[in-house]
């Protein structure tokens, strides 16, 4: 009696462990996060312009109503046609109080230009091409990969989630300072030259203020951190892009938001 007592919890014993192994061994497995979805480069761009904000090194200049509009006018101009793919991005252009001559774009759809380049860019055509440009950056992912070389995904998932790092002035320097490779550019210059091409305005005049700039010395920030392997063939590829013009009026608007900049 003893023995079947004594087998029967050895029996019970060994029943209660496989039931545990086994039911710990069916428990779904937490998957590991591979890639940001878009709430989390909305929430990016967001946490990134705070940075921007706080920092003592990037002032943003404050601009009047009418030159804000300009620029809100312009983007949501671009954004919305079928090549850009997300529409649901907040896309923002922002003024950086700095007579520097670069522009950068974040994760998310924020857009930065240094005042002094939009004070030597020529013609609305010449910075409505540069913009397109740099929707390319954040539109096809390549300002989030530049973050993910140098920082590794989980920075991102933290900047995402709002959480504190140590990194931060770094992280501004990279997006700013940090060039991007000439294939990465070659494919923005493509993205470029169909974007503001299908709204009508011609890369030629990007090309010919480009042209100007280097015939007077007076090269821009912009092409040191979005940089090609020749100059030269990439402005005759912008003069020979077969572009149907419709925004060449003698009143250019642009003029008078340059006029608008403190």
């Amino acid at each position: 009696m003893l023995r079947n007592d004594l087998l029967n919890n050895t029996l019970f014993l060994i029943a209660c462990m496989i039931c545990l192994f086994s039911s710990c061994s069916d428990k779904e497995e937490i998957p590991m996060l591979t890639e940001l979805n878009l709430l989390d480069e909305v929430n990016i761009a967001m946490r990134i312009h705070d940075i921007i904000v706080a920092s003592e090194s990037y002032d943003l200049l404050t601009i009047n109503e009418t030159a804000d509009n300009y620029l809100k006018e312009k983007i949501q101009s671009l954004t919305k046609c079928e090549l850009v793919e997300h529409h649901t991005y907040d896309w923002k252009v922002f003024v950086l109080d700095s007579e520097n001559t670069n522009a950068f774009t974040i994760p998310g759809g924020y857009i930065y230009f240094d005042k002094g380049l939009l004070k030597v860019i020529d013609s609305e055509a010449s910075f409505m091409n540069l913009l397109a440009n740099e929707i390319g950056y954040a539109d096809k992912g390549y300002a989030n990969a530049k973050l993910q070389d140098s920082y590794g995904l989980s920075l991102l998932f933290d900047l995402a989630l709002g959480s504190t790092l140590n990194v931060e002035n770094e992280l501004l320097n990279t997006l700013y300072s940090q060039a991007y490779t000439p294939d990465v550019v070659e494919e923005a210059d493509d993205y470029m030259l169909r974007l503001a091409c299908e709204k009508g305005y011609d890369p030629a005049q990007l090309s010919g203020f480009l042209n100007t700039l280097e015939a007077y010395n007076m090269l821009i920030d912009w092409l040191d951190t979005h940089p090609t392997n020749s100059l030269t063939d990439r402005l005759e590829n912008f003069d020979n892009y077969n572009c149907t013009t419709q925004n060449t009026s003698s009143d250019d608007p642009y003029r008078t938001f340059k006029e608008q900049l403190n």
